[in-house]
């Protein structure tokens, strides 16, 4: 994988700025417009009769009863428009909250030389020593995963954040005809892709593995954990957060690749931390230097790193956006995204400024209660913003319009004959292939934290590869914002004639572009 960082300073044209300011100034921490003002921008009657009348006032204000009022996007100098090139989609000006990180002030990293600079500054990471015991193992299982009352089984390998994607996918498997049961093992998004793959049988095989037992759940969401047989089992599904190329697998023809939703990975810390935002700079001198003597301040402890493996999806996908290698990273590797979330939730309180890790959205969301999602700074981005347009919302609405880089597509791989997949990989993966998900799969998979394809507004044809405008063919964004915020300011419709011109579509109960 490629592992420069994401320069938007060399893509495309600079972000416009502004030559006039809004007339009022902005307060409070975030440095931020969460939902549009009604500011007036000037009292004089007859202001305005258009949205270009109001001009002037910079901030792209629009035309309300003569008067000009604050549009609310932003921050200072925005990008304005339909992105084009790489910097519109980091700069375009929204109402999402923005958490600028100072990388002059705390990196001397004062313009786009000196900042440049930092990603220059390597230092290969040391052992840092041996791995910590898991903060809540599992009891040994002592019952078979094989059983006559689970007798069509599904045996699924992959990143151990995937646990929340079967958990929520069970039930419909449970309530099928026929039914069935995914086994499924926890281990990381290249060893899902190597128990299709790789040549060597062998990784087709998933065995019992000591504190990191095999697991299935009920069609109630309960979680048993199991013994797999004697000999192992074979793979039906593999699972991988990375398409192949990245664990270093080309394209087969006996192996099909289904994507699935997508997936975000943020850094986190915890919330007795005062942090708020990293930039693509500083976490480079963190988890490429080991802090750098100090530079990067607060996080000077490596052993306060908390970090996966090099062949998992959350540090392959993060390294291309902070410019370190996958294998070069310093820190600890906590085994699995739980653990890794139960092993910062137990940080000595007197050290939890320095701690600073790095998980899926899906596993941090639910801890936000003892974890603090930072915002990212991406290098030649103007702000930081968190992967939601808030703190307090799971909208994901910076993942979904290009603002928040630091995501990719679940793939789900199977091998095939002739095209098709066994029968028991068949009844898992073929439930993303056509362009209308089922209603309560897409909601299952939304309540697990993931973003279907249907609800984003860019695309990526490789990981962390550049963004480009989408459309969806069968667009569900109105439905996703409903299920993760409990509200939505679209449409509501029960047919397609219950909607508007503009969004002609009725999806989901909510009246879409198509």
């Amino acid at each position: 994988m490629m592992v420069a960082p994401l320069d938007f300073t060399k893509v495309g044209s600079p972000p416009r700025r502004r030559s006039a300011v809004l007339r009022w100034g902005r307060a409070g921490a975030l440095v931020a417009s969460l939902s549009c003002c009604s500011l007036v921008l000037d009292k004089n009657a007859n202001q305005c009769s258009s949205n270009s009348d109001c001009a002037v006032f910079g901030g792209h204000p629009f035309c309300q009863s003569n008067v000009c009022v604050s549009s609310g996007l932003g921050p200072a100098g925005c990008f304005f428009g339909q992105p084009s090139h790489q910097v519109d989609f980091a700069n375009q000006c929204s109402t999402a909250a923005v958490i600028p990180f100072d990388d002059c002030g705390r990196l001397a990293a004062c313009n786009a030389t000196s900042a440049a600079q930092v990603f220059l500054v390597d230092a290969g990471a040391p052992s840092l020593g041996a791995i910590p015991p898991l903060i809540n193992p599992e009891t040994p299982p002592t019952i078979s995963c094989t059983d006559p009352s689970r007798p069509n089984l599904i045996y699924v390998a992959g990143s151990t954040s995937f646990s929340q994607f079967v958990q929520a996918v069970q039930p419909l498997l449970s309530a099928a005809t026929p039914a069935y049961t995914v086994v499924f093992l926890p281990a990381s998004s290249c060893a899902g892709a190597a128990a299709v793959f790789d040549r060597d049988p062998s990784k087709h095989v998933i065995q019992n593995q000591t504190g990191n037992w095999a697991f299935f759940y009920d069609g109630n969401g309960n979680q048993t954990y199991c013994l797999l047989d004697s000999e192992g089992n074979t793979v039906d599904v593999g699972e991988s957060d990375v398409a192949p190329v990245d664990c270093g697998y080309q394209e087969s023809a006996g192996v099909a690749d289904y994507p699935g939703p997508l997936q975000a990975f943020s850094f986190v810390v915890p919330s007795g931390s005062s942090q708020q935002t990293i930039s693509a700079e500083a976490a480079h001198l963190v988890f490429g230097a080991g802090g750098n003597g100090g530079a990067a301040a607060p996080w000077t402890d490596p052993t306060l790193y908390f970090i996966r493996a090099s062949n998992t999806g959350s540090i392959l996908l993060t390294s291309p956006a902070i410019g370190v290698a996958s294998a070069a990273w310093w820190g600890i590797d906590r085994i699995s995204d739980d653990n890794l979330r139960d092993s910062m939730e137990a940080v000595d309180p007197t050290r939890v400024e320095g701690a600073i890790g790095v998980l899926s959205t899906n596993v941090a969301d639910p801890a936000r209660a003892n974890l603090r999602e930072l915002a990212f700074q991406a290098q030649g981005q103007l702000a930081g913003y968190l992967p939601d347009s808030t703190p307090v919302s799971l909208d994901k609405g910076n993942v979904r319009d290009g603002h928040y880089p630091i995501w990719g597509t679940i793939h789900l791989f199977a091998s095939i004959v002739t095209g098709v997949p066994s029968q028991a990989a068949d009844a898992l993966v073929t439930r993303f292939t056509v362009p209308k998900l089922d209603q309560t799969l897409i909601t299952a998979i939304i309540g697990a934290g993931y973003v279907p394809a249907c609800a984003m507004k860019v695309v990526r044809h490789q990981e962390m590869g550049p963004l480009a405008s989408i459309e969806p063919k069968f667009d569900c964004g109105c439905y996703f914002t409903t299920v993760v915020d409990g509200a939505s300011s679209c449409t509501s419709c029960k047919v397609p004639a219950d909607c508007p011109s503009a969004t002609p579509s009725c999806n989901y109960g909510f009246c879409e572009i198509q």
